[in-house]
C-alpha cells in the first residue's frame, strides 16, 4: 500500500535486534517453511515473511505493510506467534511433551 505521496508504507515490528532474534527462535527457527543455512548462503528464502524480517535487520528495520500484515505483530506482546507458522514434527513433539497433550 502507498501513502498519500506514493511512496511504499512500512512497519517497524521490532523494537531493536533482540527482541527480532527471540522472535525469530520462537517461530522461523521452528518452522518448517524456515531457510536452511544452504539457504541462507544461496540468498533463497522459502518463506517470504523470514527474508523480509532478514533484509530488515540489516537494513534500518522496516519491512513493507503487505508483509506486516501477514506476520500479524502484536504491540502487547514482545513475541507473538507468526500468523503463517507451520510447527516442525519436533516441535509439536517437544511441546506434547511439556504439556502432555498435542497442540493443534
Amino acid at each position: 500500500m502507498k501513502d498519500a505521496w506514493g511512496k511504499e508504507m512500512t512497519v517497524r515490528p521490532f523494537s531493536n535486534g533482540t527482541q527480532y532474534l527471540d522472535w525469530q527462535a520462537s517461530n522461523c527457527d521452528r518452522c518448517t517453511k524456515a531457510a536452511t543455512e544452504a539457504d541462507y548462503y544461496a540468498g533463497k528464502f522459502p518463506c517470504d515473511i523470514e527474508k523480509e524480517l532478514a533484509y530488515a535487520a540489516v537494513g534500518d528495520g522496516t519491512i513493507n505493510d503487505e508483509i506486516a500484515a501477514r506476520l500479524k505483530p502484536d504491540p502487547e506482546s514482545y513475541v507473538w506467534p507468526c500468523g503463517e507458522w507451520e510447527p516442525t514434527e519436533a516441535w509439536k513433539a517437544e511441546y506434547a511433551a511439556k504439556q502432555g497433550k498435542a497442540r493443534e
